[in-house]
């Protein structure tokens, strides 16, 4: 998926660290498109989190779209990394970008 900046913003302009985390699983309790949450039978969701992403190489550098889009592009790709882990699976080459097939990011909502 297409990173979002927001954190990565935050990080570096307060200088506290960034440290990605992924889950899986949460598609069973609530399928995409779905209303409403399938707690029965229970299900089992995993979380992994990553060590801190070493933001220092963006510290002196202007914080413009590129600094931003940089820096995103490596939390995207330690969480990335983080869910290949998770689902056992060799991630594709390419992000998934919904804007780039007519998708709302958020759904159908």
């Amino acid at each position: 998926m297409r990173g979002k900046s927001g954190a990565v913003r935050l990080a570096l302009e307060s200088g506290v660290p960034l440290i990605p985390a992924a889950h899986w699983g949460t598609e069973k309790l609530m399928p995409r498109y779905a209303k409403r949450i399938k707690p029965f039978p229970r299900k089992t969701i995993e979380v992994s989190i990553g060590e801190p992403i070493d933001l220092s190489k963006f510290r002196d550098r202007p914080l413009d779209q590129k600094t931003i889009n940089e820096a995103t592009s490596m939390l995207m790709d330690a969480i990335t990394a983080l869910l290949a882990d998770l689902r056992g699976e060799t991630p594709p080459a390419e992000r998934w970008d919904p804007s780039k097939h007519q998708q709302s990011e958020t759904g159908r909502f």
